[in-house]
């Protein structure tokens, strides 16, 4: 195997996902040594990332968002994006506001949210230590969509974020008659984006695009949204944390997130 694509929240990252577990990074550090490939593939923004991305050395691009944007940041280039369009954006944001729910919406430039909230107040935090070039660019507005829509950026990915399990699943219910792709990437987390998104949508990018060959890929996750490229690439690795259904279509099963499952499968690998 040249490739290793791995999810990061309860895969590549410890518990609470805000520091790499050591054994995963020790292993992938060794295994781009060895002149292999690591890809990073995540819910999350990719400039919300980039402490992680120095910290491996990523030179290959950056599967964010789902999929819904692939980033090579060696030349500071969008290679993919499926952005949401203005007026699909403002019926989901009308929609998700009509439950009380939480949510914010990532572009390719920032994160926009109505409120210091969820993700946004632990960036704010995070921000106050972090040099600039990984500080996570931010805009608090009431108006969200007419922030982005006279920005000109484009919409990715709106999360949703709720504690209240009967509010997520009537927010997946509503949202079922929208164009889009929904997904959990985390217990109290609704990712939406285009329909026909998600992460490996944007791994098959990086095959077609010849940045790597899915034939020698192997794909690691935890989360619904992880699905999709555990079942494209060619070796579909779950973790133990996983949740029942990532677990039932993966070829294999590495330890649990917290103790670099995925850093001791590699070592078994490799034997």
């Amino acid at each position: 195997m040249e490739t290793v694509v791995t999810d990061m929240d309860g895969t590549l990252l410890a518990k609470g996902g805000a520091v790499i577990q050591p054994l995963n990074k020790e292993v992938l550090l060794d295994w781009q040594k060895q002149g292999k490939k690591l890809v990073l593939a995540t819910g999350r923004l990719d400039l919300a990332i980039m402490p992680f991305i120095h910290e491996l050395g990523i030179t290959m691009p950056v599967i964010s968002c789902n999929g819904a944007l692939v980033r090579d940041f060696g030349k500071n280039e969008i290679l993919m994006k499926s952005d949401i369009s203005y007026d699909l954006l403002g019926q989901v944001i009308e929609l998700v506001r009509g439950f009380g729910v939480d949510y914010h919406v990532y572009t390719t430039e920032r994160i926009v949210g109505p409120t210091v909230t969820g993700k946004i107040a632990g960036f704010v935090e995070a921000n106050k230590t972090l040099p600039e070039n990984e500080q996570v660019p931010l805009t608090v507005t009431a108006d969200v969509v007419g922030e982005i829509e006279r920005s000109g950026e484009f919409a990715l990915k709106v999360l949703v974020l709720s504690d209240d399990p009967d509010k997520r699943v009537a927010v997946r219910e509503a949202l079922a008659e929208l164009p889009l792709s929904v997904m959990a990437s985390g217990t109290t987390l609704i990712d939406i984006m285009n329909v026909g998104i998600d992460k490996s949508h944007g791994l098959a990018y990086l095959d077609e695009a010849g940045w790597l060959d899915l034939e020698t890929t192997i794909a690691f996750g935890d989360n619904e949204n992880d699905i999709g490229m555990i079942e494209l690439a060619k070796m579909g690795v779950a973790m133990e944390n996983s949740i029942p259904e990532t677990l039932a279509i993966a070829d294999y099963v590495a330890g649990h997130h917290d103790i670099g499952g995925l850093g001791q499968f590699l070592l078994d690998f490799e034997k």
